[in-house]
């Protein structure tokens, strides 16, 4: 019996270990595999700046027209859309394996409520539990979205991951998430009126590289942690 006692601890501990292996081997996948797609969508953003610097900023000094810079402010959208890829992407991959209290402010998958009926769980017969909380995890984050670092630091602090190395990135950050919506929402228009203002406010390629890689700094600080 005592052989038989160390065989089946040993065969836990393997199955134990096992797990452990594969947690962690799908953490390292989805981190590079976010890391990548970054790096994708980054490129595409500087390739939009290079567009307009060597072909469409012209000689001179002064504003250039809307027919050149919105290719600035498509560089822009670009960006935040590009820090929402990372954001979700973590989510999706980490915020099933939070703890119960994370869980608890997440509705379950097919209705709002946070208290799940007898009802509403009997559609998931032949599920495992794993399945309905990713279902209901995923639901969430497709209705979801982080328009102020405010936002995304609340998400990373609920995948108990540590805001601090982030924060000297958050002004700029804030900076053009504002701009961007201010892009999306209200096509851009100058809220300035007067004589020797532009009907679009003013934007320039030196202003989104800093955008960029304060984006790029900020990533790099959170995937640190991953």
């Amino acid at each position: 019996m005592e052989g038989f006692s160390s065989i089946g601890k040993a065969y836990v501990r393997y199955k134990l270990l096992s797990k452990i292996a594969l947690v962690v081997d799908k953490f390292f996948s989805m981190k590079q595999e976010i890391k990548e797609r970054f790096a994708l969508n980054i490129a595409r953003v500087r390739n939009l700046v290079s567009i307009y610097t060597s072909l469409l900023s012209g000689p001179g000094q002064g504003q250039r027209g809307h027919q050149a810079t919105d290719v600035l402010r498509a560089a822009t959208v670009l960006l935040h859309a590009s820090l929402e890829d990372v954001r979700r992407s973590l989510a999706y991959g980490k915020l099933p394996m939070t703890s119960s209290t994370v869980l608890d402010q997440i509705p379950f998958v097919g209705g709002s409520e946070k208290n799940v009926s007898l009802g509403s769980l009997s559609v998931h017969r032949g599920k495992s539990v794993d399945d309905v909380i990713k279902a209901s995890v995923d639901a969430n984050l497709e209705r979801s979205n982080s328009n102020n670092p405010n936002a995304v630091c609340k998400l990373l602090q609920s995948l108990e991951l540590n805001i601090i190395p982030v924060q000297s990135y958050l002004v700029m950050l804030e900076t053009a998430m504002v701009r961007r919506h201010q892009i999306v929402h209200r096509a851009d228009a100058n809220q300035s009126t007067g004589r020797g203002n532009h009907r679009l406010a003013s934007i320039n390629p030196a202003t989104v590289d800093a955008w960029i890689t304060n984006t790029e700094q900020f990533v790099q600080a959170v995937l640190a942690q991953v």
